[in-house]
């Protein structure tokens, strides 16, 4: 961003601020600030205490995201800092996001209090990708029980065929998501933090991704006693293994499929 500004304005005239500058640097570009020598500065969220002297507009990107609220003393949300110094100096604020934070998203959407405006192409004209829904649910009612849908598989094929890689995501880690007691009900919860613990098959371990807790596999119910432990959910281990078992010409390349 540092670079796209400096190309357009120029670097006598941009300050930065941010916490891998020295004290040194930071003091420089503060005083730039205060002096009136900078006309437009970027940095990370404490750049809004800046000394800005004539301020005509703040502008915060990716504005959804949680880093804005600093948890560290003193504690603060630049956006609501922004907000207020937008309104002491009479000036507009830039909310911009793709993604919007959903209470920014309502306040200008039904409550009107934020204006609304809405890029409708996106840079350099670029086309929007082509994207699919796929009810699972319908996939089992047509007889599919594997976890692929028909048109993923039909197109992890194409690619293997035209020697081309596919990136699958899963927002979950390791085997299995939850472990519970068929017989009873129970579920293996991490002692600290009483969250479901997930299987990770390679080191046969249960694990809490919050707080690293770590305990040997469970056999037998602690609650009833009952052998019908079953391991429920699906991780990125588990879709490494079916990969590898719906497409073995893939295992020279599973990094990449």
């Amino acid at each position: 961003m540092l670079d796209r500004f400096i190309s357009r304005f120029g670097k006598e005239k941009i300050a930065v601020l941010h916490s891998k500058l020295s004290i040194g640097e930071r003091y420089d570009e503060w005083n730039k600030i205060r002096e009136g020598k900078a006309n437009i500065i970027i940095g990370a969220r404490s750049a809004i205490f800046a000394p800005i002297q004539n301020l005509g507009i703040i502008i915060i990107d990716e504005e959804h995201d949680s880093s804005y609220k600093s948890e560290a003393n003193p504690k603060y949300d630049a956006k609501q800092v922004a907000k207020y110094i937008a309104k002491q100096n009479n000036c507009p604020l830039v909310l911009g996001s793709a993604t919007p934070d959903i209470n920014t998203y309502y306040k200008a959407k039904e409550l009107r209090k934020i204006e609304l405006l809405e890029l409708t192409r996106r840079a350099n004209n670029s086309s929007l990708p082509e994207v699919e829904v796929v009810d699972l649910k319908q996939e089992l009612a047509n007889g599919n029980r594997s976890m692929f849908s028909r048109s993923l598989y039909q197109e992890i094929e194409k690619n293997l065929e035209q020697k081309r890689q596919t990136i699958l995501f899963l927002n979950r880690r390791g085997y299995s998501t939850f472990i519970m007691c068929r017989e009873c009900g129970y579920t293996v919860k991490c002692k600290n933090c009483d969250i479901s613990l997930t299987y990770h098959s390679y080191e046969k371990k249960l694990k809490c991704h919050y707080c690293g807790y770590e305990e040997n596999l469970v056999t037998i119910c602690p609650e009833c006693g009952s052998e019908k432990i079953r391991y429920f959910g699906t991780g990125t281990q588990r879709l490494e293994q079916e990969i590898l078992k719906q497409f073995p010409r893939s295992k020279n390349n599973k990094n990449g499929c």
